[in-house]
């Protein structure tokens, strides 16, 4: 099996339902929208619009760099 098979065998498609507007850049708040279907804890981003949010309904925005340094040292 290659890398995308396994990848693809691992995703679970959802529904849009959320709908937020709370972004300063709108077009970013398909991001926060989709998390919060997907019940993600964090959106891992280096768009500035959305790290200065910081958190939006549990879901955490932070860096790559941060996301690393908490899970994966």
């Amino acid at each position: 099996m290659d890398a995308l098979s396994v990848l693809m065998s691992k995703i679970d498609l959802i529904e849009p339902v959320a709908e937020v507007e709370v972004c300063r850049d709108p077009d970013d708040d398909k991001f926060i929208s989709c998390a919060i279907d997907a019940r993600a804890y964090y959106i891992v981003s280096g768009d500035k619009d959305l790290l200065d949010i910081g958190e939006f309904e549990g879901i955490e925005m932070i860096t790559a760099a941060d996301f690393c340094s908490r899970f994966l040292l």
